[in-house]
């Protein structure tokens, strides 16, 4: 197969020679919009490099990327047959669904290089040849959200609120509920919604009966919200703190209690990151405002737009644009200074895991308000 033979083979590096990348999102599913979000950004980085000129001193580096929209429970190998078609050298993972790992591992079979935006269980991927993560760890994550609900509600109860049959919550949960024991948070109660589920009144008895000072949920938008909603009509004034699944342009108008409040008033939750106050991000939200008819909301845009910049860098320094030669690029270590999030740095050798941050975020009058980003990543990642 010709992908096997770029593993080992050098290639010379030319102005016109293009780097052929797939970003695989799913087409349904729970967390369709957030991967398609994060499609988004990535095309904005692609376009912009693309019409970039060359940097002083580095190799030069055209990307062609291509979005293969695939069913949340398509078959890795046929997915990998049709990149080899394309003849594709790059796969970014999709965010958050199981496939993420059993599609690492066949693209790596294949011997190409991949890319790992989310990364809820990140030991899923770490011995997957040539695979690279870019954001925050699951870990990371729920150690943040622990650590904010315990320093500043001073919380000693917490309820788990998550989702039926889902890879995803199942990670996070099991984080969590690690966290919570850390920080000698109590969990006295836990249950799981069925995605697209109606109703919550047994739900809210069982919350209101355990009255926690907060619920970890890792329900992802826009079901989150429309639980929230029901559940704070019936009486539960927990606070809420959720995992990134909730980071997904959230509509906030769409849940109001009376006329100037919001249901979702003052419910935390994750995100991967917000752009320093010194960054160049307004070409980013033009240019994704003119690509798809509104501003960004949520940190899964800047995700795929940070992925793709990650990729660049690490092509830029490569010997050769073969997955062998952008591996080494990585191995070797290097710092992006982020434009839409933060500064992502690669350690180097078999630091697999990135150091860069986690992102709190707060709705406060219909409105996303970013709270704090701390470093996140460390030697061992």
């Amino acid at each position: 197969m010709a992908l096997a033979t770029w593993a080992t083979a050098g290639s010379a590096r030319t102005a016109d020679q293009r780097l052929r990348v797939a970003i695989v999102i799913p087409k349904s599913g729970p967390f369709e919009i957030h991967n398609r979000l994060l499609a988004n950004g990535a095309a904005i980085a692609a376009d912009e490099i693309d019409a970039g000129g060359a940097v002083k001193g580095q190799n030069p580096v055209r990307l062609k990327l291509k979005v293969v929209r695939v069913g949340p429970t398509a078959a890795p190998g046929r997915i990998v047959r049709t990149l080899a078609r394309g003849s594709i050298r790059v796969v970014v993972l999709p965010c958050n669904i199981e496939l993420q790992e059993s599609l690492a591992r066949a693209v790596a079979k294949a011997g190409l290089l991949t890319l790992s935006p989310c990364n809820p269980d990140p030991q899923g991927t770490q011995t997957v040849s040539r695979s690279w993560q870019v954001g925050a760890t699951g870990q990371a994550e729920a150690g943040q959200l622990v650590y904010l609900a315990h320093s500043r509600l001073r919380a000693k109860t917490a309820f788990l609120l998550g989702t039926a049959g889902s890879w995803y919550s199942r990670q996070m949960t099991g984080e969590l509920r690690q966290f919570a024991k850390r920080d000698k948070i109590r969990i006295v109660g836990a249950a799981s919604v069925s995605s697209g589920a109606h109703g919550v009144t047994g739900l809210a008895q069982r919350i209101r009966k355990s009255n926690p000072a907060v619920v970890f949920a890792t329900v992802p938008s826009p079901q989150i919200e429309s639980i929230v909603t029901q559940l704070r009509k019936k009486g539960v004034v927990s606070a809420f703190f959720a995992t990134d699944g909730m980071d997904a342009a959230i509509n906030f108008f769409q849940y109001r209690n009376g006329p100037d409040n919001s249901s979702l008033e003052q419910v935390v939750f994750a995100t991967f990151g917000f752009p320093r106050t010194t960054s160049s991000s307004g070409t980013f939200y033009r240019d994704y405002a003119a690509a798809y008819g509104r501003r960004p909301v949520g940190s899964f845009p800047g995700l795929g737009y940070e992925t793709v910049r990650v990729l660049e860098s690490a092509a830029r320094r490569a010997a050769s644009l073969t997955p062998a030669g952008l591996n080494a690029s990585f191995a070797r270590g290097f710092t992006l200074k982020g434009v839409v999030l933060e500064d992502t740095t690669y350690l180097g050798h078999s630091h697999r895991q990135p150091v860069t941050s986690v992102g709190i975020a707060e709705i406060i009058r219909d409105r996303y308000v970013s709270l704090f980003t701390s470093v996140a990543g460390h030697p061992t990642g």
